[in-house]
C-alpha cells in the first residue's frame, strides 16, 4: 500500500520563500484551479520527483521539473531567481509513516541523493527522529541496501520479481515501470494505455506490469521454465562434456565402453551391471579376459631363458614383425594427419561462407526494415523492376522461357537462415570428425613410440654378447605389467564415470519432475480467471464512461498475449476517438485497481490522473469516472489534478457528497 499523507514544497528565491503545503485525504483527493496555468502540474510533478520516479514524465533528474523550481518564479508581473529548492513527501504503507526530502536546486547537494525522515513531517526536527540518505538513478539503486528504489519497494513490502532483460541478464521489475500504470501525467499520459512508461531494457515490460499488478502466476511460471531451460542445457553441456571425455581416455586404453548413452536420460538400476568394456583392436573381448590374457603372456615369459644365445632367431622375427607395424602405423599416422589437414581447410572455407551468410542476412534484414518503413531510396530496382523500361528484371543472362516467381525479402531471409543452420550443423561435425581423428592420431603415435622402443631393445639384443640377458624379454615383461597396470585403472576410472553418469541421471530425473510440475505454456486457470476479472472490470468501465467508439463493447477483449484491449483482434486503440481512448484509459488504470482488489494482486493503491478531463470530456462521464473512484476509496487513493473551466464539471464535483473528496483549490499561483 502506498498512500500520501502531505506535500510540501519550498522554494527560495532572491525576494522571498515560496511554498505549497497540503495534506491528502485516503480516496478522492481533487489539486483544482480555474486555469490551467497556476501550478497544478507542477505540484503533481513533485510527487513523482520525490519518490523517483520522473522518468514517468520523461526524464532524469531536475530537468523534468518546472523552471519554478530551477530558474525563475515568477510573482506580481516581475520574475525571481530561484537560490534554492526541494520537495517533502510524507507518506505510508498503512502501518508504518515515513517523509521523504529530495532536493531540485542545491549547491552543496546532488539531486539524487534522497533523504528519509522515518516520521511525520511535522516531526522531521524531532531529537529522536531517525534519519537515513538513500540514492537513486543510478547503477544499482534497484538492488543495493543503500538504493533508494531498493528502499521504497520494502517500504511498501512489495516483491519485485526477476524479469528477462534485452541483454540476457535477469533484474528486477521496475518500480517506475510499475507506477507507469498508475500515475498518469499531462503530456504524454494520455496517448495511450502505459504511453508514461520509460524504457529500462526489460522484456514486453507492458505484460510484465499487468501480470505482477493483477497478481498473475505467469511470470514467476516463464521465470521458473527459463531457469529449467537454462538448467537443462547445462546439464546436457556436462553430460556431453563428461561422455567426449570418457571417448577420449578409451581411444588411449584402446578399450570401447559400451551401454552409456550419449545424451542424458534416466538410467535403470541396472546401468553399473550393464556397462561394458571391450578391447578395441583384434577380437572383441571383455576387459577382464583381455587383462587374464595380458597376465599369461607375461607368466609365459618367466620360463623364457633370458639370454640371447637362446633367443636370437626369435628375435630376428621379432624385429621383422616390429619393423612392419612401425611402418605400418606411420603410415596411418601420416594419413589421419592428412586427413585432419582436410577437415581444417574445410572448416576455414565453412567459416567464410558463414561470414557471407551473416552478411547477407544483416543486408536483407536492413531492406526489409527500410522497405516495411515505406523507403524508396533503393529504387525500383528494390522491387525487382528496371528504373529505366520500367520492365521487370530478369535474374539470369539465358533466355527465360518461363515466368518464375522470384523470393521475396523475407523468403529470402528465411532461405538464408535455413542455409545458416545447415553451415553450422556442418562445422559442428567437421569439428567433432577433428576430435575423433586426433584421438586416434595421439593412440597411434603411442603405439609407434611403444613399438620404437621394442625396436631399440630388440636390435641392443641382437648385437650383444652371447651370454648377455635379453634386454627384449625384460622390457616385454615391464610394458605387459604397464599394459595390465593401465586396463585396471581405465577400469576404475570407467567405474568412477558411471557412478558420475548415474548421479547426473538423479539430477536430471530432478529437472524432468520439476518440468513436469509446471503448467503447459499459456495461462493458467487461477490466472485465466484473474484475467477475465480485468476483461470484466474494464469492459463495465467503458459501458459506465460512456465509451461509444464501438456498439459492441461485449466484443472487446483483453488479449491474453500482452493483457492489452482488443477489439477483432486489433489494438482497440485504432478504433477510438480522441474522447473515447481517454475514457479507455481510465477504465483500464481504474481496472487494474478494481482486479487487484478482488484477486489479492499487488497494486499499491494509487492512482495520479493530472488533467483527465481532456478533449472534450463531457461533465456527466467526468462525473461516472468520480462516482467510481468514489466507491474504491476505502482501499485506494486517487488524485485528480483538474481544471475547473466549466460550469458543468464544477458541478460534477459539487455533486459529490463533500465526506467523500479532499477538495484542494490553488488560487493565483501554486507556491504562495
Amino acid at each position: 500500500m502506498l498512500q500520501i499523507n502531505r506535500l510540501k514544497i519550498r522554494i527560495v528565491s532572491s525576494k522571498k520563500e515560496y511554498s505549497f503545503d497540503e495534506t491528502f485525504n485516503s480516496g478522492l483527493n481533487f489539486i483544482a484551479s480555474d486555469d490551467n496555468t497556476r501550478g497544478k502540474s507542477s505540484v503533481l510533478i513533485a510527487i513523482y520527483y520525490c519518490l523517483g520516479f520522473e522518468e514517468i514524465i520523461g526524464g532524469r533528474g531536475e530537468k523534468v521539473l518546472t523552471s519554478a523550481y530551477k530558474t525563475q518564479i515568477e510573482d506580481g508581473g516581475e520574475n525571481w531567481p530561484v537560490l534554492e529548492s526541494g520537495a517533502y513527501l510524507e507518506i505510508t504503507n498503512g502501518h508504518d509513516v515515513i517523509t521523504i526530502y529530495r532536493s531540485a536546486k542545491h549547491e552543496t547537494r546532488d539531486s539524487k541523493l534522497i533523504t528519509v525522515y522515518f516520521s511525520e513531517l511535522s516531526e522531521i526536527f524531532n531529537d529522536d527522529t531517525m534519519i537515513d540518505e538513500y540514492y537513486v538513478h543510478s547503477k544499482n539503486s534497484a538492488q543495493n541496501q543503500k538504493g533508494f528504489h531498493h528502499f521504497l519497494e520494502e517500504f511498501l513490502e512489495l516483491k519485485l520479481p526477476l524479469i528477462p532483460t534485452a541483454d540476457g541478464a535477469d533484474r528486477k521489475l521496475y518500480l517506475q515501470l510499475i507506477f507507469s500504470s498508475m500515475l498518469i501525467e499531462q503530456k504524454n499520459g494520455w496517448n495511450s494505455i502505459y504511453s508514461g512508461m520509460p524504457y529500462l531494457a526489460i522484456q514486453n515490460p507492458k505484460k510484465r506490469v499487468t501480470e505482477f499488478v493483477i497478481g498473475l502466476n505467469t511470470f514467476e511460471n516463464e521465470r521458473k521454465r527459463n531457469e529449467l531451460a537454462n538448467k537443462e542445457r547445462y546439464q546436457k553441456d556436462r553430460w556431453n562434456l563428461l561422455y567426449k571425455e570418457l571417448g577420449t581416455l578409451q581411444q588411449r586404453s584402446q578399450c570401447f565402453v559400451k551401454n552409456i548413452p550419449s545424451v542424458p536420460e534416466i538410467l535403470q538400476d541396472s546401468f553399473a551391471d550393464n556397462v561394458k568394456i571391450v578391447r578395441n583392436v583384434g577380437d572383441r573381448i571383455n576387459i577382464d579376459d583381455w587383462v587374464e590374457e595380458l597376465q599369461k603372456e607375461h607368466d609365459s615369459l618367466k620360463t623364457v631363458k633370458p639370454k640371447v644365445i637362446d633367443n636370437f632367431d626369435e628375435l630376428q622375427n621379432e624385429l621383422n614383425q616390429v619393423e612392419s607395424d612401425l611402418s605400418d602405423y606411420q603410415e596411418l599416422a601420416g594419413e589421419l594427419s592428412r586427413l585432419i589437414q582436410i577437415e581444417r581447410r574445410k572448416i576455414t572455407s565453412l567459416n567464410s561462407n558463414m561470414e557471407v551468410l551473416n552478411q547477407d542476412i544483416a543486408n536483407n534484414k536492413d531492406a526489409e526494415k527500410l522497405q516495411r518503413l515505406g523507403s524508396n531510396l533503393q529504387g525500383k530496382s528494390f522491387s525487382g523492376t528496371c528504373p529505366t523500361c520500367n520492365q521487370k528484371i530478369a535474374d539470369s543472362l539465358l533466355p527465360v522461357l518461363h515466368e518464375t516467381a522470384t523470393m521475396s525479402i523475407t523468403q529470402t531471409i528465411k532461405h538464408l537462415e535455413a542455409q545458416k543452420k545447415m553451415v553450422e550443423f556442418a562445422l559442428n561435425s567437421h569439428r567433432e570428425r577433428i576430435t575423433e581423428l586426433e584421438n586416434q592420431l595421439q593412440s597411434v603415435r603411442s603405439n609407434v613410440a611403444t613399438l620404437y622402443r621394442l625396436g631399440k631393445t630388440i636390435r641392443r639384443d641382437l648385437y650383444s654378447i652371447d651370454e648377455d640377458l635379453s634386454e627384449t624379454i625384460i622390457y616385454k615383461r615391464m610394458e605387459i605389467e604397464r599394459h595390465i597396470t593401465d586396463l585396471k585403472d581405465f577400469r576404475n576410472e570407467v567405474d568412477t564415470f558411471v557412478q558420475q553418469f548415474i548421479h547426473m541421471s538423479d539430477e536430471w530425473k530432478a529437472l524432468l519432475e520439476e518440468k513436469a510440475k509446471l503448467p503447459k505454456k499459456g495461462i493458467a486457470d487461477a490466472d485465466e480467471t484473474k484475467v477475465h476479472a480485468l476483461e470484466e472490470n474494464f469492459k463495465d468501465n467503458l459501458k459506465r464512461f460512456n465509451y461509444t467508439s464501438t456498439s459492441n463493447i461485449a466484443g472487446i477483449k483483453i488479449s491474453r498475449d500482452n493483457y492489452m484491449p482488443i477489439i477483432d483482434n486489433f489494438d482497440m486503440k485504432f478504433d477510438s476517438s480522441a474522447s473515447d481512448n481517454i475514457r479507455a484509459i481510465w477504465a483500464y488504470t481504474l481496472a487494474l485497481l478494481q482486479t487487484s482488489l478482488k484477486t489479492e494482486g499487488n497494486h499499491p493503491g494509487l492512482i495520479i490522473f493530472d488533467e483527465p478531463a481532456q478533449h472534450s470530456i463531457g461533465a456527466e462521464d467526468a462525473k461516472a469516472l468520480f462516482d467510481t473512484i468514489v466507491s474504491l476509496s476505502k482501499n485506494s487513493q486517487i488524485i485528480i489534478g483538474i481544471t475547473i473551466n466549466s460550469k458543468e464539471i464544477e458541478h460534477a464535483i459539487e455533486q459529490l457528497e463533500t465526506k467523500n473528496y479532499k477538495y484542494i483549490h490553488i488560487g493565483e499561483k501554486a507556491f504562495v
